[in-house]
């Protein structure tokens, strides 16, 4: 029993033994590993990051207003009958892509009958001058005499002539007898013959014809649209905050999208008036050239106001402080600046200096102070 027990005993010892071994073991190793880590990282260098600067150089600006628009003819005239009766057929024929001179008859209309009783109403008139010409002979020979030559300059062919100067009481003689105002009641008819021919206001072209020889014309019916090539003008919208920078007869550089070419025009007009729903203003832009056609795309920029004494930089560079950074001793500072006018990609700021280095990009983890080695870039022009 006693022996037993000492074996047990000695077991424990044993035991304890190899525990605290492993303890030791173990003591040891995770201290040389600890040791291990303990070595000193090497000294961190002070990079210097490298970043792009502009040299600042102040100059002028010219603000330009991009916008587009449809061409349209400067002088268009909508042909409209006054008159009816059947369209005649002349030469050249009333067909679209027509060319006409000045004074050419561009639409003729059947006025026979018209012109018949005008001729009748000639006849009535001539047959009442005659019949007081005895009274005038015996009461007023003046007027006798006057009314003798109306009457051979008078041919019921031929548009009616002036009437003569007369004294007050040969106008009240006549007039009694309904001379005068059978005189304006032709004169008016014969004023209304016209209508029945329509002629070129001006060299052009007729860009739509809406009816054919021989048709029934109506009063008020619409025949066609007559324009002059060359003279043109393209409306656009701008908003109202722009109408300020832009000057009547300011030039403005137009481009066709489609042919890539590119002409130069003029602000003519400028509407007083503001859309209330797009809140924008119309200006009309005046451009001439044979190139040109109506209803063509074109492209405008608008040479606006002009800015002295400043800087166009990247819109990105301005914080929202309107401050950007600036390298002065090969640290970065930041300066505070004017945006005068904004567009798609720059901005056209003052306050700064000549020569003065600002950040061309902006540049991630930047802060007042940070040490950069600036390298001097060209701006593209």
């Amino acid at each position: 029993m006693t022996k037993n027990k000492s074996l047990k005993n000695l077991r424990k010892w044993i035991l304890f033994a190899l525990g605290i071994i492993i303890l030791f073991v173990s003591f040891k190793l995770s201290q040389s590993i600890a040791n291990s880590n303990d070595t000193p990282p090497p000294a961190r260098k002070n990079l210097v990051k490298e970043v792009y600067v502009l040299e600042v150089t102040n100059g002028s600006f010219q603000v330009q207003i991009p916008s587009n628009g449809v061409l349209e003819a400067h002088r268009r005239i909508s042909l409209t009958s006054r008159v009816q009766g059947v369209m005649q057929t002349i030469k050249p024929l009333f067909k679209t892509g027509q060319k006409y001179k000045i004074g050419q008859t561009l639409v003729q209309i059947d006025a026979s009958d018209y012109s018949a009783n005008v001729k009748a109403q000639r006849a009535s008139l001539y047959n009442k001058i005659t019949s007081v010409l005895p009274d005038l002979q015996l009461d007023f020979n003046e007027g006798f005499d006057q009314w003798s030559q109306f009457l051979k300059s008078f041919d019921i062919e031929k548009p009616i002539p002036r009437l003569p100067i007369m004294k007050e009481n040969v106008r009240l003689f006549v007039s009694g007898r309904g001379i005068i105002s059978s005189y304006y009641a032709l004169q008016n008819l014969e004023q209304n013959l016209q209508y029945y021919s329509i002629k070129a206001p001006f060299d052009g072209v007729l860009v739509s014809a809406n009816m054919t020889e021989g048709s029934l014309v109506r009063p008020g019916q619409q025949l066609g649209e007559f324009i002059a090539p060359g003279q043109y003008e393209l409306k656009v919208s701008l908003p109202k905050s722009y109408i300020q920078k832009i000057d009547q007869g300011a030039k403005v550089l137009l481009n066709s999208i489609d042919t890539n070419q590119t002409f130069t025009g003029t602000v003519e007009r400028i509407n007083a008036k503001v859309n209330t729903q797009t809140q924008s203003v119309e200006v009309f832009i005046r451009v001439s050239n044979q190139e040109l056609k109506e209803g063509m795309f074109l492209e405008a920029n608008i040479n606006a106001n002009t800015f002295d004494n400043v800087f166009a930089i990247n819109r990105g560079l301005l914080n929202g402080d309107q401050q950007l950074y600036v390298v002065v001793d090969n640290k970065l500072e930041l300066k505070k600046v004017v945006p005068l006018h904004f567009t798609e990609t720059l901005a056209i700021v003052s306050g700064l200096k000549n020569l003065d280095e600002i950040v061309a990009q902006p540049l991630i983890g930047a802060f007042v102070g940070m040490e950069v080695l600036p390298s001097v870039i060209t701006p593209s022009k």
